[in-house]
């Protein structure tokens, strides 16, 4: 081995770590604007919309962006319905209205996750049954929360399953998933 170039394994934590403070910089930096508003209200319905409204502001702009994303992947994939791409993009994170995180604990949450997984999988466990660390749970299952959610008003079981599965830590692609699930994990894959 070359003692000269750094070990992959290094480069591939320094590159998570740069990506990790760019999402930061982005929750911290980013607005959801009114056009932000007005692309959600295209494509929600009125329940989708009041549930959307709950999560805070940079959580709905990860969403618009995630949504703007899965448009773009649309016009590659012009058999998909573009309607349900887009709100599969401002959905996929509903269940995360349950967590009332600021910035500031969802980055302790994504730390921990990221640097000691072992810890959050159980504080994540934990939380199923106790309320302290209920933020872990949801956290982690926010796509089986979010799932439940919008299953109260009435979603569509292909919608459901798809942000029930959006999360490839929990539940990696599968060669039966559709062509949605996939370009969902693709678009939500960056900040």
């Amino acid at each position: 081995m070359d003692r000269d170039k750094p070990c992959p394994y290094i480069l591939f934590m320094i590159n998570k770590i740069i990506y990790r403070f760019n999402q930061f910089w982005f929750g911290m930096s980013a607005r959801y604007t009114k056009a932000d508003e007005a692309f959600a209200r295209t494509y929600l319905n009125i329940e989708e919309s009041s549930l959307f409204n709950q999560l805070p502001g940079f959580e709905k702009k990860h969403a618009v962006v995630v949504a703007r994303k899965m448009l773009a992947l649309a016009r590659l994939h012009p058999e998909l319905d573009q309607n349900k791409l887009v709100k599969l993009g401002l959905l996929h994170d509903i269940g995360k209205v349950a967590e009332k995180n600021s910035v500031l604990t969802k980055s302790i949450l994504v730390i921990i996750r990221f640097f000691l997984p072992w810890l959050y999988d159980r504080l994540a466990d934990s939380g199923e049954t106790h309320s302290f660390f209920r933020r872990f749970y949801i956290h982690k299952h926010h796509g089986a929360v979010g799932a439940q959610l919008l299953e109260k008003i009435g979603e569509t079981s292909e919608i459901l399953s798809i942000i029930a599965k959006h999360d490839p830590r929990i539940e990696p692609f599968g060669p039966e998933d559709p062509l949605e699930l996939k370009l969902l994990q693709q678009a939500d894959s960056t900040y």
